[in-house]
């Protein structure tokens, strides 16, 4: 179904409203008072006002919470964080597997929340990820709602209107990632903050948390890596706007680096690697800026979402930059979220975005808009709000499928109708929802438990038995050794003392350093490890040959071994497999560069020749 978008959304005539409302709106602000930036002003409006202006944040919050519940799930790639986060609690180290050190999940401070809310809560870690994630989100939300409040009435009694916060309301993908287990939470309520702390910092510039300011836009290179160039961005308008001596500026950039450079140390040493390990896989160095602009369209197409973004240009170029033109400082504001939403969404572009239909957008979408959360309600201005809203109804309502459908299937996939397909359930918000979806792999691992030695699990494409092969002596006590190409549910359902051979690189050291295979397969799905280089990892040396996998010749499995034994990828095992001690820590750390550099070939004839 296809909904044209509202005539009073049209552009073109929101060009004349709003230069028609820009004398009014210069009124208001010239014989509004003239206070001294130094002081925040408070919302001096009579009770109905503020009563206005609270429900103008309140309600658009509920409204993102309430339809973040309605759509609440725990997807697969959620289910990943909560492997690491048991072994932590278990005493094993933040790893996916005893006695290997992998950093599978890229979102630090939300592993480490999880661990923490594991550690207090009883009962299942993946529900309590679904609610701290809706959460998170609806204290984003309000945060960025509240500091646009104050930015619009500061110094004048005035009411405001939501308008930008509106398409998010209006959006279903960003209901969909308001839970899901991941740290989009987090990185709203990370980026909400931000805002805030930016305008507390425009309002009361004498303040003497700034460098706390700076703590807090440091920080978001531990909610995910690629949000340390948002924080940078941040750190940047936090300076145009304090104008601090050559030493404030070098105490507020330490204050920034302080925890992300002590926990790069941590990472270089205890994993081996300067990035995690997901950030390999998905080769993040690499430009494949074509698929990016497709990926931005795929988001954009199916809501009409350039009508409001045609509408907030309008409202920014006839509106928002001659109100501020004479304020330097607060120019500096309203731009810094736009800059930070530019650079975020060009970096998405560059990588070539995700397999997640809009996920890695949102940030830079939330960006975009926090400026133009609220308006001033003014007759011509509350008009754009409105527009907003007709869009927002019209466009993105139930009523129209296509804004809930994928786009592109060959180039995204929209998670939600995924999991409903997979778990058979519209709200699968609990880990179990996820195990008894796959009765296959818990009976190939209970088959794999109860064998009377250590096995490798190896499942029948054709739904037969699984193959129990003897396993090789390189894990320890493990018993079974298990692929996973959906590592959640592996993780949910192998012991912490099993391995789970991690099928698409995320959390395998060798599949992550492997050349990318051939095709146009999505991101984080190029590398699948190879059935040669896996019998060659975890099965036992005495066999040399299995005529169950006739894909496998004698001779590439020798070859491959071999290459495992060999020079830098013995080195390369070496990293996260032998104990860790001072001397490997630093071993680590000094080769950190080189090895997250390091790539194998697919071949093992190749790789046997260049290691060996």
């Amino acid at each position: 179904m296809t909904v044209s978008p509202s005539p009073a959304a049209r552009p073109e005539e929101a060009v004349d409203a709003l230069a028609n409302a820009d004398a009014e709106v210069a009124r208001e602000t010239a014989e509004a008072p003239r206070e001294a930036p130094s002081r925040a002003t408070p919302d001096t409006g009579d009770r109905v006002t503020r009563a206005w202006n609270v429900a103008a944040v309140t309600l658009p919050t509920l409204a993102v919470a309430a339809l973040g519940w309605r759509d609440r799930a725990l997807t697969d790639d959620g289910t990943i964080f909560l492997r690491t986060v048991r072994q932590i609690l278990a005493g094993n180290g933040p790893v996916v597997n005893t006695g290997e050190r992998v950093e599978a999940n890229t979102s630090t401070l939300w592993q480490w929340l999880l661990v923490l809310i594991g550690a207090v809560t009883p009962g299942d870690i993946g529900f309590a990820a679904v609610v701290t994630g809706l959460l998170l989100t609806a204290a984003g939300v309000a945060l960025g709602l509240d500091a646009t409040r104050r930015l619009l009435l500061h110094g004048r009694a005035r009411r405001v209107v939501p308008a930008g916060v509106l398409v998010l309301v209006g959006l279903p993908v960003y209901w969909e990632f308001a839970t899901a287990g991941l740290d989009t939470g987090l990185g709203t309520c990370w980026l909400g903050g931000s805002w805030w702390l930016l305008v507390r910092s425009y309002l009361r510039p004498g303040a003497r948390w700034q460098a706390w300011h700076a703590v807090w836009f440091g920080l978001g290179f531990l909610v995910r890596p690629d949000f340390a160039v948002i924080g940078a961005v941040f750190l940047v308008g936090l300076w145009l706007l304090l104008r601090p001596s050559p030493w404030r500026t070098a105490g507020y950039a330490a204050a920034a680096a302080a925890l992300p450079l002590a926990y790069e140390i941590f990472r270089a040493g205890y994993y081996g690697l300067l990035v995690p390990l997901p950030a390999l896989t998905k080769e993040a160095g690499e430009d494949n800026a074509d698929r990016g602009l497709r990926y931005v369209w795929d988001l954009v197409d199916p809501v009409a979402l350039y009508v409001p973004a045609a509408l907030f240009v309008v409202l920014l170029v006839a509106w928002a930059v001659p109100r501020v033109r004479g304020d330097r400082r607060r120019l500096a504001v309203v731009l810094t979220p736009v800059a930070a939403a530019l650079v975020s969404a060009a970096y998405v572009i560059r990588v070539g975005g995700d397999y997640m239909q809009g996920r890695m957008l949102l940030p830079a979408l939330f960006l975009m808009l926090l400026p133009g959360f609220l308006l001033p309600a003014t007759p011509r201005l509350g008009a754009v709000a409105a527009a907003t809203a007709v869009w927002a109804v019209a466009v993105a309502g139930p009523w129209n499928d296509g804004a809930h459908q994928v786009a592109n299937p060959d180039l995204t996939a929209r998670v939600r109708i995924s999991d409903i397909e997979i778990t058979g359930s519209r709200n699968a918000d609990r880990t179990s929802r996820w195990t008894i979806a796959f009765p296959g792999l818990k009976a190939a691992v209970d088959a794999g438990l109860a064998a009377d030695r250590p096995v490798l699990v190896r499942l029948d494409p054709a739904g037969g038995p699984p193959l129990l092969l003897p396993l090789a002596p390189v894990h320890g006590g493990s018993r079974i050794s298990f692929p996973g190409g959906y590592l959640g549910v592996a993780g949910a359902l192998v012991p912490l003392d099993g391995y789970i051979i991690e099928f698409w690189g995320l959390a395998n050291t060798v599949g992550a350093h492997m050349e990318p295979a051939p095709g146009h397969l999505w991101p984080g799905h190029r590398k699948p490890l190879d059935e040669v280089w896996l019998l060659a990892l975890e099965l036992d040396p005495s066999v040399t040959y299995v005529p169950e996998m006739p894909g496998v010749t004698a001779e590439a499995l020798a070859a491959a071994r071999r290459a495992l034994a060999c020079g830098d990828l013995k080195e390369l095992l070496a990293s996260v497999r032998e104990p860790m001690s001072l001397s490997r820590f630093v071993d680590n750390l000094t080769g950190a560069y080189d090895r997250t550099k390091f790539r194998i070939p697919r071949d093992p004839f190749a790789a046997e020749r260049k290691f060996c």
